[in-house]
């Protein structure tokens, strides 16, 4: 494919979907009122998240496989990382620090810990958009930090490719993102673009936090290739209109999609009462209504 042909693909897919953070909803959708999953997907499709309310006063792993079948989303996706050597993984993970921390390390960095991560999507081994969407439930807030950030990289692709299009198409080089695996004294990498295209349209896995690093793959520019890293690094900026920053309530979930989004959390304190706790499900599907309509069949 011709350089030329390559940025009309691109262009193609970047404007099947587009990824907006602008007029986002102030208030989250209300999951218990009628019409509620076509409002959580309409957000989800427009803005690449959804921030949703979640009915009751206690949550929980059930909680959570709920609300993936009222979205379609199917059963939770469980990384072959979380089960090596025979481990036993949770279909839905807790997102938590203990009070006092484990002589051994931690057997999650970014489960386990407080400390902030930065920019990522879920998935680390798993090939790009396979992962397609995740659901983030915050049970219980911490003393202080934790705030989410979101990165709209399908939005600052968008503006990269219109502003310098062999920067952008050099970071769809297969093998420019290395992406390794820390958990379960896993020491295995997945090498990966940082952008590609499937099913005529774009996927984003732009990542930057510990475990991620930049290669220059044989056949790409090293200058195409920083210009576009330079050009992202200043779109992920506070107070980019490529980000947004919040901070979950309790009862309130977080839907994104894992292949236009990356999002990260600032480090937090905990305390004897205020303990922080979240529950996160990965999947294969996008939400859609149809899809939920068909699990609620399947249901009765």
């Amino acid at each position: 494919m011709t350089a030329f042909m390559l940025a009309d693909v691109l262009h193609e897919a970047t404007n099947a979907r587009p990824t907006t953070f602008d007029a986002v909803p102030v208030d989250p959708v209300a999951m218990k009122r009628d019409g509620a999953t076509a409002e959580a997907v309409s957000r989800y499709e427009r803005h690449g998240f959804a921030i949703l309310r979640l009915p009751g006063d206690q949550w929980n792993e059930d909680t959570v496989q709920g609300l993936a079948r009222s979205l379609g989303l199917g059963e939770p996706f469980v990384p072959p990382l979380y089960t090596r050597a025979g481990r036993v993984a949770p279909s839905v993970s807790r997102i938590t620090a203990p009070p006092v921390a484990s002589p051994n390390g931690v057997a999650h960095p970014g489960f386990e810990t407080r400390d902030g991560q930065d920019l990522h999507c879920d998935g680390t081994l798993q090939e790009i958009g396979e992962v397609k969407s995740a659901i983030l439930l915050c049970g219980a807030q911490g003393l202080s930090g934790g705030t989410t950030t979101l990165f709209n990289a399908h939005g600052a692709f968008a503006a990269l490719l219109a502003h310098d299009p062999e920067a952008a198409q050099a970071l769809t080089a297969p093998g420019v993102l290395v992406r390794q695996a820390t958990v379960n004294e896993s020491s295995e990498f997945v090498e990966s673009p940082v952008f590609t295209v499937q099913d005529a349209l774009l996927v984003c896995r732009y990542c930057v936090d510990t475990t991620d690093r930049w290669v220059l793959p044989d056949g790409a520019a090293a200058q195409d290739v920083q210009r576009g890293l330079d050009f992202l690094d200043n779109a992920r900026r506070i107070g980019s209109p490529y980000i947004l920053r919040f901070a979950l309530d309790v009862g309130q979930a977080l839907l994104l999609d894992n292949t236009r989004v990356s999002h990260g959390r600032d480090p937090y304190e905990d305390d004897d009462h205020h303990r922080r706790l979240l529950y996160r499900s990965l999947h294969l599907r996008h939400p859609s209504v149809a899809s939920s309509k068909r699990e609620a069949v399947r249901g009765r």
